[in-house]
């Protein structure tokens, strides 16, 4: 039986925590590396229902993107999500920005979904590639079914012809530097998730389009990556059923 260590070598293979940007906490967020592992839960966030489907289905262990604790100061939610974990003696690890970052992670997984190659590395997580030229408006609608997520807004005449893309998942659109990263090396499109109104603004001024999607939709990938990393313990491994997409549609009832 692997202990949680084992486990946790196997990952950071792959994505080192020297990737891991300044602000984050990813590793081995609560618990013990010398627990033996009795299954292993693969999700993108740690919550309720996540520690519940975690107990129920005999995982000691839940893997996610997203940290569990995150910062120095742990909110009352964060404390309560720790005492559930302890009371069901679930270990938790989190790959996060280290994940955006590495080769075949996340933003390098996206991209080549999107169809995008001669990829480079921007500034350590986003990606730099090219599509075979054509519509934004028929980009958007790629991006939307390739990833899953039809509420995807943009900005930029849908009309205009598009080539060189930068991407970086979850809440890559907010990303002033990116911007103005692509502003000065010719990018038409960028790819990202949560822009804010100032960054829409001025993306559509500086003439570069904007593709905004749903940060949970963009970085779902990561159970599919994990469960690869981990083949050879695929007999402990599961794939979360309840870490759903906490937002709904307003279509959904218009």
């Amino acid at each position: 039986m692997p202990k949680v260590k084992d486990i946790i070598k196997v990952i950071e293979r792959r994505a080192p925590l020297s990737l891991m940007l300044d602000f984050d906490s990813a590793g081995l967020n609560f618990g013990d590396g010398e627990d033996d592992v009795k299954g292993i839960l693969l999700a993108q966030n740690v919550t309720y229902s996540t520690l519940e489907e975690c107990k129920d289905s005999g995982c000691n262990l839940l893997i996610t993107h997203h940290p569990s604790v995150f910062g120095e100061e742990i909110d009352r939610y964060t404390q309560s999500i720790l005492d559930r974990a302890e009371k069901y003696g679930i270990n938790l690890y989190s790959c996060h920005t280290n994940l955006d970052c590495c080769d075949d992670g996340l933003n390098g997984c996206a991209a080549k979904l999107l169809g995008m190659k001669n990829l480079t590395v921007i500034d350590g997580c986003a990606r730099r590639g090219e599509i075979e030229e054509c519509r934004l408006d028929d980009f958007v609608k790629h991006t939307a079914k390739v990833l899953k997520d039809v509420n995807v807004k943009y900005v930029g005449d849908g009309k205009r012809k598009i080539k060189t893309v930068a991407i970086c998942t979850g809440a890559g659109g907010r990303d002033e530097e990116l911007l103005e990263y692509a502003r000065l090396n010719k990018i038409d499109c960028i790819v990202g998730g949560e822009s804010k109104l100032s960054i829409a603004l001025a993306a559509k001024d500086y003439g570069i389009a904007l593709i905004d999607v749903g940060h949970y939709d963009s970085e779902i990938l990561c159970v599919k990556i994990f469960a690869q990393w981990l083949e050879e313990y695929k007999d402990l491994l599961r794939e979360s059923a309840s870490d759903i997409n906490p937002y709904k549609s307003a279509k959904e009832i218009l």
